[in-house]
């Protein structure tokens, strides 16, 4: 098999140097065979190096901006952004810079761009919501917060989420997420997160009584409400009893 491999990379080197010997179409043909079989393709390697080329870059832009250096900042997050267009993290610090210096448009279009790269995703969603926030465009920003929560459950993005739930009057999808801080504050035990996660809890219970099948659902003529509030009322009986006999 060794030898199979270092007949190929012959063959490749043969046939990408024009180096072709008499034969020319036997010579060929066994060139593409060899191909089939395995020749290293540079496709890779050129990948890594124009990675390496942008990460150095933007590694620069870090640096320089940590100094206070803007403008070369926005330089080197430039060169990494043209350099690889798929590094989320230069075109994701390049918004950030256009923003404050308020280029607002710009940091827009460099924000959805970072949304296309897996690592930066959530990050750029939360970068573009707060950036339509601030532009009084409350509806696509509670969307795309909305999707950055759903991509990466930070705690402090699902309270943001949660505050402009309440202050759309959106009570049962505000519950919804104090419910999952509650949760989150009980397994890591941070006695004040979990303090107010109650407080907001059992206020939103209240408020979204109308709709909140736990809350509502057994006076309501919908046997589906009913029949879920019931369920929900006899899990969390359940898990009282547990906590009681636990010692």
């Amino acid at each position: 098999m060794r030898r199979l491999w270092k007949v190929g990379h012959e063959a490749c080197g043969l046939y990408a140097t024009g180096n072709r010997r008499p034969g020319g179409l036997v010579v060929l043909a066994l060139a593409f065979a060899l191909l089939a079989l395995g020749c290293p393709s540079s496709a890779n390697a050129a990948d890594s190096f124009v990675r390496r080329l942008a990460q150095r870059a933007l590694e620069r832009g870090l640096a320089q901006e940590a100094r206070g250096d803007i403008a070369q900042a926005l330089t080197s997050y430039d060169e990494a952004v043209r350099t690889d267009s798929t590094l989320g993290a230069a075109a994701l610090r390049l918004g950030s810079l256009r923003e404050r210096m308020g280029d607002r448009a710009e940091a827009e279009l460099l924000y959805t761009h970072a949304i296309g790269a897996r690592e930066t995703s959530a990050d750029a969603y939360y970068a573009r919501a707060l950036l339509r926030n601030a532009a009084q465009e409350r509806a696509s920003a509670l969307a795309d917060l909305a999707e950055s929560v759903a991509r990466a459950p930070r705690p402090e993005r699902l309270q943001l989420l949660g505050t402009w739930y309440v202050e759309g009057r959106s009570w049962p999808a505000a519950l919804a997420v104090w419910r999952a801080l509650l949760a989150h504050a009980t397994e890591a035990g941070d006695g004040p997160a979990l303090r107010e996660a109650r407080v907001t809890v059992a206020a939103l219970s209240w408020l979204a009584s109308d709709t909140d099948p736990v809350q509502a659902g057994a006076s309501s003529p919908d046997w589906v409400r009913r029949s879920l509030a019931r369920a929900v009322r006899r899990a969390q009986g359940e898990a009282q009893g547990v906590r009681k006999l636990t010692p």
